[in-house]
């Protein structure tokens, strides 16, 4: 999930040709098994994180997109593996990565300065019983000061590591389990960790129409202090077609938002479940139907819709009265086969990814529709996941902007929609791409301060990265 921010809402592409402010770095190799990640620095910089089977890589570029510094850091013998890495408020790099001593695992962390080199080194703690696995994800609230290492052991049952990144210091280590009667939880996007260091999953029973009457939805919070509490909300007369949790810090409030359903295979409108940050007391749950004129702007194929197939719920966001905008996109993923016999023996299989409409809504706080808004796209890939898919987005306390591939190919234009807090809306086309060979992963950029970002761009093995100042 990407962060919770506070809406308004910012980031524009110039053309490379022409535009001050835009910058591309030199190639960088990456090799086939690496992982990589980028960070906003202390002084402006840009720090790439690479890791591997058992080593990481470390670079830093300055506002000119040179690369002023790179390091090899040295891990712990042992089979090291490295888990990732996280930026906290003091600017220093924290690494994370396990290793094993005289039969044992053990969590450790090196913390980089602004030049990459080391500063710290410090063992987390030992992993033992429950927590041996070697394979922990590693998630952050969005300042960075907290980070909670997660492993899905079997079933619905969590490894959780709660560490504050500045000190190094474990918070917690729980195991967190669903009641037996307790739906799945969702594995495809990333848990939810606010400012104060807690984590959020979210499940539900029974969301089909014939046992609506018990459907309900389950919200589960592990505090800072390893304390586990849990809200069930009912809802017998609403189908939820999908939503994403997230946390109002200025209301004081958990918000599950998304949409509903009436045929269970399109998303009818709005749905935004309110409760209390402490998650006692009473909820409210609002539904709003999209417009007609919404549903015939989104392209259903010359069909006469009552909804929108195939919309996810992506982001969420606040504006200060407690009005929560929506954003979704339609993505659809198709598994064919092609070439050669059909059936088992016959054909090579080939999965296509056609990423196509923004929907943004923005519902008040009495759960009132305020505006609604469809963004047209169409994008199209095969085989790559969608990396070159869906958009960017970055903010400013004024407005919103979703940067986009046009069309997933060389050459191709890159636009955005500009949306400011009272829904008006405008697109641009920003750059070609012609003759630059960049292949933009939006989804991968960093937003480096109110007036810049990052976004890099990947092919074939070979990363450059594209800093715009707006």
């Amino acid at each position: 999930m990407r962060p919770c921010l506070l809406l308004p809402l910012l980031a524009a592409l110039p053309c490379l040709a022409h535009a001050q402010g835009v910058i591309a770095s030199q190639e960088i190799s990456l090799a086939n098994d690496s992982r990589y990640e980028l960070f906003a620095g202390p002084g402006g910089q840009t720090i790439l994180y690479r890791d591997g089977p058992s080593g990481v890589e470390l670079s830093g570029f300055n506002a000119r997109m040179e690369e002023v510094w790179s390091r090899e850091p040295t891990l712990d013998r042992g089979r090291p593996n490295p888990l990732g890495a996280v930026m906290p408020p003091t600017g220093e790099l924290t690494v994370f990565y396990t290793h094993r001593r005289d039969r044992k695992l053990f969590l450790k962390l090196h913390r980089y300065s602004e030049r990459g080199n080391l500063s710290d080194s410090l063992t987390v703690t030992e992993l033992d019983g429950d927590f041996t696995s070697g394979t922990y994800d590693v998630y952050a609230d969005e300042t960075g000061r907290f980070a909670v290492l997660s492993h899905r052991r079997d079933g619905n049952a969590f490894a959780l590591i709660g560490i504050e990144v500045g000190s190094g210091r474990v918070l917690y280590r729980q195991i967190l389990e669903l009641n037996e009667d307790g739906g799945a939880f969702r594995e495809e996007r990333a848990p939810l960790i606010d400012r104060q260091g807690a984590f959020y999953l979210w499940s539900q029973d029974d969301n089909r129409r014939s046992r609506l009457d018990d459907h309900e939805v389950q919200i589960v919070r592990v505090n800072a202090a390893g304390g586990v509490t849990r809200a069930v909300v009912k809802l017998p007369e609403t189908l939820v077609y999908d939503a994403e949790i997230a946390v109002d810090a200025r209301n004081a409030t958990i918000v599950l938002a998304g949409y509903y359903a009436v045929d269970p295979d399109e998303a009818a409108g709005a749905l935004v479940i309110t409760l209390p940050y402490s998650l006692e007391g009473q909820s409210t749950a609002f539904t709003a139907p999209f417009s007609p004129a919404l549903l015939a702007s989104v392209d259903q194929r010359g069909r006469s819709p009552e909804g929108i197939r195939d919309l996810d719920a992506l982001d969420v966001l606040f504006r200060r009265d407690g009005t929560v905008v929506i954003l979704g996109e339609q993505r659809k993923r198709t598994v064919r086969t092609v070439g050669g016999r059909t059936g088992y023996f016959g054909g090579a299989l080939k999965t296509d990814y056609l990423y196509e409409d923004i929907v943004l809504c923005a519902v008040s706080p009495a759960g009132d529709m305020l505006w609604q808004e469809v963004l047209p796209k169409k994008q199209f890939s095969q085989d790559d996941g969608g990396a070159f898919s869906s958009y960017f987005l970055a903010t400013t306390p004024r407005a919103l902007r979703l940067v986009y591939n046009d069309e997933v190919r060389s050459g191709g234009t890159v636009s955005a929609y500009t949306l400011d807090g009272r829904g008006e809306l405008q697109r641009r086309s920003l750059m070609n791409t012609e003759y630059q060979d960049l292949w933009l992963r939006h989804e991968a950029g960093i937003q480096a301060d109110a007036s810049t970002v990052v976004i890099p761009s990947e092919r074939r093995n070979r990363l450059r990265l594209v800093r715009v100042r707006f």
